[in-house]
């Protein structure tokens, strides 16, 4: 305890000392600071004049010693002044300099106490200005933008060589000619229609020669001289689009001329049944085990399209019996490729189809128009009824809407019913709603119908999948649906039955979802008419014989 109290002491008498300390040099400042200002008011001020002696004897001393050739203000020499300390001019200073590097000059050196007196030049001002330096102007192309320059992969087009294939002109797919640039495409055109000029003038020439062929040939030659197109030319014409239509064209009949299947050998003079395979029974062949059966001829496969996607519809055409149209959904492992797909298929080609359209949907029905040959009308996943011409390209050229006006479930089932002038598009959804379109607006339905189950049923929610029309009237038809029962319909009111389905009868036999709907197309002499036939996710098809809307009470 005694020791903390020693070093407490210490500490304050150490802080007592520079305390002290601090005071006595406060008191020195202050003191040398009275006798500061006591100086300054004792001395008076130098006045102008004597200031400015003091300076002209000091500057005149410093340039007597450091300038000894320069002259006095009263000197033969001109009385040129000493150096004046405001900017003179570049003239003036080279003076100075070649007289004070003279060696001649024997002017004597002014005294170190003589005054000397300075005069002031002509003032000139003097501009610096920094030029700005001009902005540098930086080109470049996509081909330095990276180490390596890159290029796209060749692809081989129709009849052309390896020299042909380094040509920067070459486009064969659309995505290459998306590529091409503006002034690669305008000299393709030029070089397209000068050959296009040439092949003119020597046909002019030729039909004004006439009909002698023997002369006509040898003056052809001798002014139109057949010569080999150059690679430019080769690719200009090569990557033409009515160059590429012409190869699919010509190339697809020879195709189908290819595939026609005729036995030359077939000897006609042998009868019965011996043409006929082992395995195989001919028509009207009865009471043998095996019976009629189904022979395969042909298989439609595209490696490209068709490889794992699902076929949902298949339809012949009515006005081209070699047309068969399938239509497809998504491939789950193609997620950039076009959802749904629909590809035009003919009997005699069977390696590519015809022709092949995309939509952004799963198409979940298609078939050919029986009024308008050229036409495909489909039904999407996404609800839309979708709208397709053979003279287009793949896109659909009409579709309905994405609105709450028409559908907004799949549409699993359509038809075309009515007459060459006055026909519309009969669609159905899984959310009960029957929508009549035409095929020149397809932007609002022009019909709109809700089915609904019968009372009997425990909710009136009706999902049909399938729809069929009669052939002798339009405004009936029958809608299979999900619980495997199939309900005529009504598409307006008549007599003893609402628009809607018909409760007084229903169809019941299916123990699954009814997948189509058909009824016989009844021509000939016998009317056929009334018979339907069903099939359903159930493994059946059943053949239905259906009553008239006036007889079905």
């Amino acid at each position: 305890m005694q020791q903390r109290r020693d070093e407490i002491i210490a500490k304050r008498a150490k802080l007592a000392e520079l305390k002290r300390q601090r005071e006595l040099r406060q008191r020195e400042f202050s003191a040398s600071r009275q006798s500061i200002d006591a100086t300054e008011l004792v001395q008076p001020t130098p006045s102008r004049a004597d200031s400015r002696r003091e300076l002209e004897s000091i500057i005149s001393a410093l340039v007597g010693e450091s300038r000894p050739g320069s002259t006095a203000p009263g000197s033969p020499a001109g009385g040129k002044g000493s150096r004046p300390t405001s900017v003179i001019s570049a003239g003036q200073l080279s003076s100075d300099n070649a007289e004070i590097s003279s060696p001649t000059s024997n002017t004597p050196a002014p005294p170190v106490g003589a005054i000397q007196r300075l005069s002031i030049g002509p003032l000139t001002t003097v501009y610096e200005t920094l030029s700005s330096p001009k902005p540098e102007i930086l080109t470049y192309s996509k081909g330095i933008q990276t180490s390596e320059p890159w290029s796209p992969p060749k692809q081989r087009s129709f009849g052309s060589d390896s020299e042909g294939d380094e040509s920067p002109t070459r486009a064969k797919t659309p995505r290459a000619a998306k590529r091409l640039s503006r002034r690669e495409r305008e000299r393709d055109e030029e070089l397209r229609q000068n050959l296009r000029r040439e092949i003119e003038e020597e046909l002019k020439t030729l039909q004004q020669l006439g009909s002698d062929n023997m002369a006509t040939a040898s003056i052809s030659q001798q002014s139109f001289p057949a010569r080999t197109l150059t690679n430019e030319e080769l690719n200009a014409v090569t990557s033409s689009e009515d160059f590429l239509d012409f190869v699919e064209r010509s190339s697809k009949v020879i195709e189908r001329a290819l595939e026609q299947e005729y036995d030359i050998l077939a000897d006609y003079a042998l009868g019965g049944m011996n043409g006929l395979d082992d395995d195989d029974d001919g028509y009207g062949t009865t009471g043998t085990k095996k019976g009629r059966r189904i022979k395969e001829i042909a298989q439609f496969w595209d490696e490209r399209w068709s490889k794992k996607r699902m076929i949902s519809d298949l339809g012949f055409s009515t006005k081209f019996p070699e047309l068969v149209l399938a239509s497809y959904t998504k491939n789950p492992s193609a997620p950039h490729d076009p959802d749904g797909l629909i590809q035009v298929w003919n009997l005699h080609m069977h390696d590519r189809p015809e022709y092949m359209f995309h939509a952004q949907s799963d198409i979940l029905t298609a078939k050919f128009s029986p009024f308008h040959p050229n036409l495909i009308i489909g039904g999407a996943y996404s609800g839309q009824v979708l709208l397709w011409d053979t003279r287009a390209k793949s896109a659909p050229v009409q579709k309905t809407p994405l609105t709450g006006s028409g559908h907004t479930h799949p549409v699993y089932s359509l038809d075309i019913v009515g007459t060459q002038n006055a026909n519309n598009i009969i669609s159905c959804s899984t959310d009960g709603v029957v929508c009549g379109w035409t095929v020149d607006m397809l932007s609002q339905p022009q019909e709109y119908l809700e089915l609904a189950n019968p009372p009997p049923a425990k909710t009136e929610d009706m999902a049909p999948t399938c729809i069929a029309f009669p052939h002798a009237d339009p405004t009936y038809f029958l809608a299979g649906t999900e619980e495997g029962a199939i309900y005529p319909c009504h598409r307006y009111d008549r007599a003893g039955a609402k628009a809607g389905v018909d409760a007084r009868l229903a169809y019941r036999g299916h123990a699954a979802p009814v997948m189509s709907l058909d009824f016989h197309p009844a021509r000939g002499m016998l009317d056929l008419g009334d018979l339907v036939l069903s099939a359903s996710v159930d493994w059946s098809v059943k053949l239905w014989k259906v009553r008239p809307p006036a007889a079905a009470a």
